[in-house]
């Protein structure tokens, strides 16, 4: 019995010491790509620009073939870039070493941005581009990069795999199942489709739509790869309904989160953002010291007051569940909240109590956090 025992002990230990040698090999490989990626790209930036000043004239006039040379030049140094660049957040994404930036927006902006920006490309292929959203949708959070990034990745591909005289459409809807909201959007063109055996393959690393496509339109097949990672990031789904010769429809869903579980998505996410990066995060909770005073104009008054208290770029303000509280998600310690409670105290015409509690230093629990600062609410102990 002990010899068993001792060998379970010893094998645990031999998993964690290859666990260890995995992550420390993951990180070797994912600092290389990025320092490789870097080293690529900055020279090409420089070679870029040298033959967008050329092309402009600026050095002098060009004959037609001087330019016609120069262009292919120029539009392959944008396709290695963006090979380059598709590596590299690819390689972020892999290794968790990511960063999103939340803020809450309507997601029909950012598509209409991205119309916008690549209508006049389609239409220069001959392709007509249309819009269909919804005006029922709510702001979500999102980092706006990330989702104009996916984004951008569908119509591309929408626009690279289009028949002649196709069509591409952008659709946006609500999505309500059982309790839970969300956003769908659509990406849907009438170009080549896809194969029901590729299907599987289609969001799987340098898997590209189709390997003569790939060698026609270049790529390394990890846009659909980056976009599903992006997506699962913000807690959605994305997948593809298509028929080979039938077109395709790409779809993805953003949750919606509403004010009672709003708090502890923002704060899941704060405490991971703070774990992974070695970062302190404070968590203050305000009422009203007279809770009678607490109405829903009052509130959204006071809401806007302590955001213009709150400095951080990633510092979040947002109702606390379904009760007359409002939380703060400080990325800083003790100090710096201190420094917030500063600012807030010469802004708020009425008296306020509150709760504070600090991670890790307090305490690394979630549960834990947010009791302790519950307990100081009701004992009144803080009053600002």
């Amino acid at each position: 019995m002990k010899e068993s025992q001792r060998e379970i002990r010893e094998l645990k230990q031999s998993l964690l010491r290859a666990n260890k040698d995995i992550e420390k090999l993951s990180k070797v490989k994912s600092d290389f790509v990025s320092i490789i990626s870097h080293e690529l790209r900055t020279p090409l930036t420089s070679i870029k620009e040298s033959v967008s000043l050329v092309l402009e004239g600026v050095t002098g006039p060009l004959n037609e073939e001087q330019r016609k040379f120069l262009s292919i030049t120029k539009t392959n140094i944008d396709r290695l870039v963006k090979i380059i660049t598709d590596i590299l957040d690819f390689s972020k994404l892999e290794s968790g070493r990511i960063t999103m930036h939340r803020r809450k927006e309507n997601i029909n902006r950012l598509i209409e941005g991205v119309y916008g920006r690549v209508k006049d490309v389609a239409g220069k292929k001959g392709l007509a581009f249309s819009l269909d959203l919804s005006g029922e949708l709510e702001p979500t959070w999102l980092d706006l990069d990330r989702i104009t990034q996916v984004l951008n990745n569908l119509v591309s591909n929408a626009i690279k795999f289009n028949k002649e005289k196709g069509e591409i459409k952008i659709s946006s809807t609500k999505e309500i199942v059982g309790d839970s909201e969300s956003i769908k959007i659509i990406v849907e063109d009438t170009g080549a489709g896809i194969s029901k055996e590729n299907l599987p393959k289609l969001f799987k690393e340098f898997n590209p739509l189709d390997a003569s496509m790939t060698r026609s339109y270049g790529g390394v097949g990890l846009g659909l790869a980056i976009s599903k990672s992006i997506v699962r990031l913000h807690g959605g789904s994305i997948w593809v309904e298509s028929e080979k010769g039938l077109g395709s429809r790409f779809i993805f869903t953003l949750p919606v989160y509403k004010r009672n579980n709003e708090f502890n998505f923002l704060l899941d996410w704060a405490i991971e953002r703070a774990k992974y990066n070695d970062l302190k995060l404070t968590l203050i909770i305000f009422g009203l010291k007279n809770p009678k005073d607490a109405n829903e104009n009052t509130l959204a008054e006071l809401e806007k007051t302590i955001q213009s208290a709150v400095r951080g770029p990633e510092d979040k303000v947002v109702r606390f569940d379904d009760k007359d509280l409002i939380a703060v998600m400080a990325g800083t310690d003790l100090e710096g909240a201190e420094k917030i409670l500063k600012r807030l105290k010469k802004k708020v015409k009425a008296p306020l109590n509150f709760g504070i509690g600090t991670y890790p230093d307090k305490t690394q629990v979630k549960g834990e956090l947010i009791k302790g600062i519950e307990k100081e609410l009701k004992d009144k102990k803080n009053i600002l």
